[in-house]
């Protein structure tokens, strides 16, 4: 079934790549979660009562126990209480905040007239400064609150059950391929009509990608549009319809808003469900047959 492939992979997956694991919650050791929480500076904060969810949540009170006498004590129990907060979210939940916390420091180092010069450099995609990078940096980056806020609202309405579904792992990447895959669509295409060549810049694409993801794990799910939030909508409804609407403004070529850039992150969200898990899967399985003939040939 789709839920013990899902879990198979997920376990896989954390194996194989446990150091990027480790930044969203990795495994637990009793033991050093123990040693951790006898620490009498610890001890001081949160008291012997005080339940854990695993051993990075143990690990971020003893850094915050660690923090310099001068600063307060009320300081350092609010930030307590936002580790306990953090490290009950899903590890899922945990990725998508942490890429919606990226977007909002770029969109906040936008903002400093000093920096402008480096974040059109560097967080700026541009097809005739011939900087590849910036397909992947400008996929973190808005410079109106506006732009943010949308690409977020839909990053974490839709990016949690993606990312719990596939696996943080396989998640991250598949967020930044198809951020950089959205990106590059919207560069080839644009010398196609040479005076709209525009710099862009924006998660957009790697949204539109989350949720033809998410309508395709879960096609019954209902959404309500911003502008009709009391009348549910199925996403395999909504979501077809907003991929024609920007079919239509890439034909057209309207600039108001990235259309290729919309429409290859949604068709890439799409495609990635229905042929790209088994190819991940089928990785993982090849890493570790790969690994077991190392282990065998070593000993």
């Amino acid at each position: 079934s789709f839920v013990k492939h899902r879990e198979q992979l997920r376990q896989s997956s954390h194996y194989y790549f446990g150091r990027l694991g480790n930044i969203y919650g990795g495994s637990v050791d009793d033991t050093q979660i123990a040693d951790l929480m006898s620490d009498p500076r610890v001890q001081r904060l949160v008291g012997w009562s005080h339940s854990v969810t695993g051993l990075g949540h143990a690990r971020a009170l003893s850094r915050i126990a660690q923090l310099p006498d001068w600063i307060p004590f009320e300081l350092k129990r609010t930030a307590i209480a936002f580790a306990d907060r953090w490290h009950t979210l899903s590890r899922g939940q945990r990725c998508v905040y942490t890429i919606a916390a990226l977007n909002a420091i770029v969109l906040g180092m936008w903002q400093i007239p000093r920096l402008l010069p480096l974040m059109a450099r560097t967080f700026l995609h541009d097809p005739r400064t011939g900087r590849s990078y910036t397909l992947l940096t400008s996929s973190f980056s808005h410079r109106e609150i506006w732009h943010f806020a949308f690409n977020t609202i839909g990053l974490v309405s839709f990016g949690s059950s993606v990312a719990n579904a596939m696996g943080v792992e396989q998640f991250t990447a598949f967020y930044l391929s198809a951020g950089v895959i959205s990106g590059l669509a919207s560069h080839v295409l644009s010398p196609l009509r040479p005076a709209l060549i525009m710099p862009s810049l924006g998660a957009s694409g790697a949204v539109y990608a989350v949720v033809g993801a998410s309508m395709m794990l879960a096609p019954d799910s209902q959404i309500a549009l911003i502008f009709l939030p009391f009348v549910p909508i199925a996403i395999s409804q909504a979501f077809p319809a907003l991929l024609a609407y920007d079919f239509v403004g890439a034909v057209l070529g309207w600039t108001q808003f990235g259309h290729v850039a919309h429409l290859t992150g949604g068709l890439a969200g799409i495609a990635y469900v229905q042929w790209g898990m088994d190819k991940w899967a089928w990785l993982i399985r090849a890493i570790e047959a790969q690994r077991s003939k190392s282990s065998k040939r070593a000993n």
